[in-house]
């Protein structure tokens, strides 16, 4: 059977000699695993589409309980978050929550969404990309169940989240807090986040080092 799926390609990792698995997250689907064959090969016509954080149309052929990507249209391959340190950084921990979050077969429209519209907006970021991981973080707080006011914070980071949450997209550029402060209210968003879920985050611990 085949279908075609908009995914954004939130992981991939190397699978046998020429191969990967990525994560694709999709609004109908959620997370779905999907093999690319030898896209390794700097020749291959789908190595593009085996990055993280690209945005695709995939084509999956799927059998006995498998999927493999067999074609793949890009649509954004959001190349400042490979370019820009700061905006790798600011789009990996927003692709890692997604992937701890969103599961298989269960549709994620909410998800897939907010995190779509997040790379977007750490890309093109002019300022800080950092402002845009927190107001995501921020705003999929509720997608998993967690009520930002029951959460044990200072008045400099509720104040901090309250104006990132309140702000309207194109005001976030502007808002007054210096990078460290931005970078304070993504380790505690990761403090609060890992508290409730008991998952642990590679890339906001590295926001949490920043802040020691």
């Amino acid at each position: 059977m085949t279908k075609i799926l908009r995914a954004v390609c939130l992981n991939s990792v190397d699978y046998r000699d020429n191969d990967r698995l990525l994560i694709l997250l999709s609004a109908e689907q959620g997370k779905t695993v999907a093999r690319i064959r030898s896209v390794k090969s700097p020749k291959s016509k789908l190595k593009a589409a085996a990055a993280p954080n690209c945005y695709a149309e995939y084509t999956l052929s799927e059998k006995g309980g498998y999927s493999t990507v067999t074609g793949a249209e890009v649509i954004e391959q959001f190349f400042g978050t490979w370019t820009s340190p700061d905006k790798n950084l600011a789009a990996g921990a927003v692709t890692e929550v997604l992937e701890k979050f969103t599961r298989e077969n269960v549709p994620a429209e909410n998800e897939f969404t907010a995190g779509l519209n997040a790379l977007f907006k750490i890309n093109y970021a002019e300022g800080t990309p950092y402002i845009h991981t927190l107001r995501f973080l921020i705003g999929f707080m509720p997608l998993i169940g967690l009520d930002l006011n029951d959460a044990e914070l200072s008045r400099h980071a509720r104040a901090l989240f309250n104006a990132v949450s309140n702000a309207d997209e194109d005001e976030l550029d502007c808002l007054e807090y210096e990078v460290g402060d931005v970078v304070f209210g993504i380790a505690e968003a990761g403090r609060i986040i890992s508290a409730f879920s008991g998952e642990k985050f590679k890339t906001l611990s590295a926001f949490a080092s920043f802040t020691r």
